[in-house]
């Protein structure tokens, strides 16, 4: 225990009550790491005030700068040595509410929630439209499809079947890609002479120079079309997730 109290109230005397402290003294406002931190800072600035009291008081020229647009009066030296104790209580409320409010301050930031990160936004581009309504034409009347944009990339899947996704197209880059859910040696013949490889078990990707090279690649979309509807009547349709946009 500190051997001076932090904060005096005589109730009997008619002196100020301490209107800062018991705000944080009451019940719906207690908080026991908020009120040591305020006991803390208010004994610093006790000494802090302590220590400017003393500075102040040979000091009439600072008394002056502070009562120069409130005195009315001559600035004699009768005025400023009567306001001398007025400006030092005056810095040592003014101290006091300044570590009340940074205490509360700092408070409010260790309790305020975390923000939750906002999921990123999946905007369908042109490009991606475009490539659709491409997509369909290749592959004809005879075989609808729908479409499901996602964050990396657009699939495109038959349109009974939300889940029954024959194709994944990454646009918006350099190189855009397409990929089909067949084995390498059977997209390399259908890829127009374009690089193939394999980014992921049980998938192909054609990288193409520009979404025209999808021209080049209605071979494959079909193969792909044909493959994941026989698969779809056989109940072992590729699974995926989140809904469909149909064509």
């Amino acid at each position: 225990m500190d051997r001076e109290p932090f904060v005096q109230w005589d109730v009997l005397a008619d002196d100020q009550p301490p209107i800062d402290f018991l705000t944080v003294l009451q019940k719906s406002e207690y908080n026991a790491g908020l009120l040591r931190a305020f006991a803390q800072r208010t004994r610093q600035q006790n000494l802090l005030v302590q220590e400017l009291a003393r500075l102040l008081e040979p000091a009439p020229e600072f008394t002056k700068l502070a009562i120069a647009r409130i005195e009315t009066r001559n600035l004699t030296a009768a005025v400023v040595e009567s306001w001398k104790p007025i400006v030092a209580n005056a810095i040592s409320e003014w101290a006091k509410q300044r570590a009340l409010a940074s205490v509360l301050e700092a408070q409010a930031r260790i309790s305020a929630p975390p923000e939750e990160p906002q999921a990123p936004k999946v905007e369908t581009t042109q490009e991606e439209l475009n490539a659709i309504t491409k997509a369909q034409r290749l592959l004809g009347p005879e075989r609808p499809i729908a479409y499901e944009d996602t964050v990396s990339y657009l699939k495109i899947h038959l349109q009974e079947r939300r889940t029954a996704v024959f194709c994944r197209l990454l646009a918006g880059r350099k190189k855009p890609c397409i990929w089909a859910p067949l084995p390498n040696e059977r997209v390399v013949p259908l890829a127009a002479s374009l690089p193939v490889t394999i980014p992921q078990l049980g998938w192909s990707c054609v990288t193409m120079e520009s979404i025209d090279d999808l021209d080049k690649l209605g071979e494959l979309l079909r193969t792909s079309h044909e493959h994941v509807r026989s698969a779809l009547r056989g109940k072992a349709a590729e699974p995926s997730d989140g809904g469909g946009t149909a064509v």
